[in-house]
């Protein structure tokens, strides 16, 4: 049975492709009732984090994140949620506290939810509040901070990351790194590779998986013991952490994903699948040695008899694709499942009858959650639209899922595992705040690209759209390369906010991207100025020929990451875009390819610099040898702790513009990475772009007062 792009979204029932080029009048409003979304509302809706489901699978706990423009200032909050009461709302179990993050609720019993906060300790420590009157407990007083807590009551014990030195405990560690910070030197002496990995310095300290028996004793959550390094004794290079972690059913032992270290870790992306007891007793073994490239989402069966994984077969491709496999704890044998799947999943885990596996699915336009009936080898989606961040199991029968489109932030949902596809919404946390304010839909089209393929684009409609009229177009080019555009939220890059400034925002998954099958993903491989511009321009031109609503001589082209280095690229190729934005973006990749933390990716992609019959692929796509061309005003955009596409690119993009003489400017965030992530930087980055792309295409937009 082959599973091909195609069959997969003939899952779906049957609907009418919506009309771009005409589009349907009853989706527009009354444009007198209707208002603008501004990225103030964008930044003040409330952002769902993690949720758990309590053991008896009657109640949701989950954690929101909001930012009140007014003090300035963040914080977060836990809700409760009766799943035989949803349409009642949910209670507030911890309220919000602005400057006070609480994260990972995780349920202990019925009644008490576990989380890690600082609230006045040393560090990131364990706490507990009661589901029943809100009261809140500090469970542990550590000096080093503590994530990514998992709980097992089977196991009476909890898992989670601390930052330790080798052979070293948590506490011990907090000392040494306190004594190494007072040292007379700052200097840091490294002897491999990686030295910085995405917006930090890599220190000789390594994220290790601890276990700690926890009970209650005297009506008190207390810890009955020491924590446990359960990756100590591992026989490999010192330093393996773990990033995806869960306990076996029977609480024995603890399986989990781990980047293999060593000399060349920096530019592969081997990674490990073991299974360690929780006490630590003895090494973790490991279950995919026969594999070189990358692995992630272990998970057990629910007999712990079985285990699932999601495998990279090519060594240094982090966009290969995840294969699934099926392991057989007892016989050690592995088993491809779905070996003719032609997209890659992102989550793979079993439903509790062990009948069946979840998986999240890259498809076209969604990120839809998809049931595999192990007995049957049939393939069920199971949501229509959108996009699914997470999941947990009710029933056999039954999915909580996160779930957002453009249109509305994520959302809890209920989902039926069987028979037809539905959802039914149970939390409606930003309705108030979004109410009256315009949304569009994505709606798609295809056309022919590169390779003479069909791609996929998307189009946002403009706020007070009238089809007699013409409106300008904001192409907004995605970051990966192998990614994708998605009908799913955002606050960074938010694609109805550009839509409300009275653009078209057109959207085009060109070749590289994942959600098309592994060979359009692949087909990007040493051709990173070729196909990818190929179908920005053709879809482009198909767009202006067919949408007579279109300005096309009004079109600014955005784009951060790989959409960033596209931008430089249109500028060396091309004039016909009035003004672009390149934030983070390549300007030389032989540059970057040796200043990056991430060499992997361009090793794969273009080959390695110093390499002579390499070299010069790099070169052929290389922005910078095209600067001559340039003549397009540019307004650039740099965070100096971006170590993906570091501060000097975005400065180089910027003196080759102004030693063109072409108008140009350097916005700069002396406290961001390779994204934007503090709100009120949000709003000034946001505010800069749209008054940038509005110079240019006669638009007046929205301005951030700065004050």
């Amino acid at each position: 049975m082959r599973f091909l792009v195609s069959a997969i979204i003939a899952c779906l029932p049957a609907f009418v492709t919506p009309d771009v080029f005409n589009p349907d009048p009853s989706i527009f409003p009354d444009w007198s009732k209707t208002e603008a979304l501004t990225p103030e509302h964008v930044i003040q809706t409330k952002q769902l984090g993690t949720f758990s489901l309590s053991p008896d699978k009657k109640r949701i706990v989950f954690q929101q994140y909001q930012y009140n423009m007014t003090d300035n200032k963040s914080g977060t909050e836990f809700k409760l949620l009766d799943l035989s009461s949803y349409s009642q709302g949910p209670t507030t179990l911890i309220p919000y506290k602005y400057d006070q993050s609480d994260s990972s609720p995780t349920w202990y019993d019925n009644e008490t939810v576990l989380f890690t906060s600082v609230r006045g300790s040393p560090a990131n420590n364990l706490f507990s509040v009661s589901a029943r009157d809100g009261v809140i407990k500090q469970v542990s007083n550590f000096t080093n901070g503590i994530s990514g807590i998992v709980y097992s009551s089977q196991a009476k014990r909890i898992a989670f990351v601390a930052m330790v030195y080798q052979n070293l405990g948590l506490e011990e560690s907090a000392k040494l790194a306190a004594e190494l910070s007072e040292k007379p030197s700052s200097g840091v002496v490294y002897d491999k590779l990686p030295v910085r990995s995405w917006d930090i310095w890599v220190t000789k300290q390594r994220a290790q998986l601890f276990t700690v028996p926890i009970d209650t004793v005297n009506e008190t959550l207390v810890f009955t013991g020491s924590p446990v390094n359960v990756v100590a004794k591992y026989t490999g290079e010192w330093g393996l952490e773990p990033d995806y972690y869960t306990f076996s059913p029977d609480g024995s032992s603890i399986l989990f994903s781990a980047k293999i270290e060593g000399r060349e870790e920096a530019w592969q992306t081997e990674a490990g699948i073991f299974i360690a007891p929780v006490d630590g007793s003895s090494a973790p073994v490991r279950l995919n040695s026969n594999f070189k490239g990358a692995a992630s989402s272990p998970n057990y069966s629910p007999d712990g008899k079985s285990v699932v994984w999601l495998q990279m077969a090519t060594p240094g491709y982090e966009s290969d694709q995840n294969q699934v496999i099926l392991y057989d704890i007892a016989t050690q044998k592995q088993t491809r499942l779905l070996s003719d799947l032609e997209t890659s999943p992102s989550y793979a885990g079993f439903s509790s009858s062990g009948k069946s596996l979840y998986l999240i699915i890259p498809t076209q336009k969604d990120n839809p959650i998809f049931v595999f009936d192990l007995a049957t080898q049939t393939l069920s989606r199971r949501v229509a639209d959108g996009a699914i961040a997470d999941l947990v199991e009710v029933s056999d029968d039954e999915l909580i899922i996160s779930h957002s489109t453009v249109q509305h932030p994520s959302n809890l949902f209920k989902v039926s595992t069987k028979g037809n596809i539905s959802k039914t919404q149970i939390t409606f946390e930003n309705d108030n705040l979004l109410k009256g304010l315009w949304m569009s839909p994505a709606e798609t089209f295809w056309f022919t690209g590169a390779l003479n393929e069909k791609v996929q684009a998307f189009v946002l409609y403009p706020f007070g759209f009238d089809k007699s009229k013409k409106y300008p177009i904001s192409l907004i080019i995605h970051g990966g390369p192998q990614s994708s555009f998605y009908d799913q939220w955002s606050v960074n890059w938010n694609l109805n906010s550009f839509a409300n400034q009275g653009y078209i925002v057109l959207l085009i998954n060109f070749h590289g991207g994942d959600a098309y099958g592994q060979k359009f993903t692949d087909s990007i491989t040493h051709n990173w100025g070729t196909y990818p511009y190929e179908d920005l321009m053709t879809g482009l031109d198909y767009f202006l020929e067919n949408a007579k609503y279109a300005d096309g001589n009004n079109v600014a082209a955005l784009g951060a990451s790989y959409g960033g280095y596209m931008a430089n690229w249109i500028n060396g190729q091309t004039d016909r875009f009035k003004a672009l934005v390149c934030h983070d973006g390549v300007f030389s990749t032989v540059s970057v390819s040796y200043s990056t933390d991430y060499f992997s990716s361009l090793d794969h992609d273009l080959g390695i610099a110093y390499i002579e019959s390499q070299r010069n692929m790099l070169e052929k796509f290389n922005p910078e040898r095209y600067v001559s061309n340039w003549k397009t005003p540019t307004l650039v955009v740099q965070g100096e702790y971006d170590y993906r596409v570091p501060v000097t690119e975005g400065i180089s993009t910027f003196a080759a513009l102004q030693r063109r003489g072409i108008d140009s400017k350097l916005l700069y965030f002396p406290d961001e990475n390779h994204m934007v992530l503090k709100p009120a930087n949000y709003l000034f980055w946001t505010g800069e772009m749209f008054n940038w792309i509005g110079k240019y295409t006669n638009v007046t937009t929205w301005e951030y007062k700065n004050e």
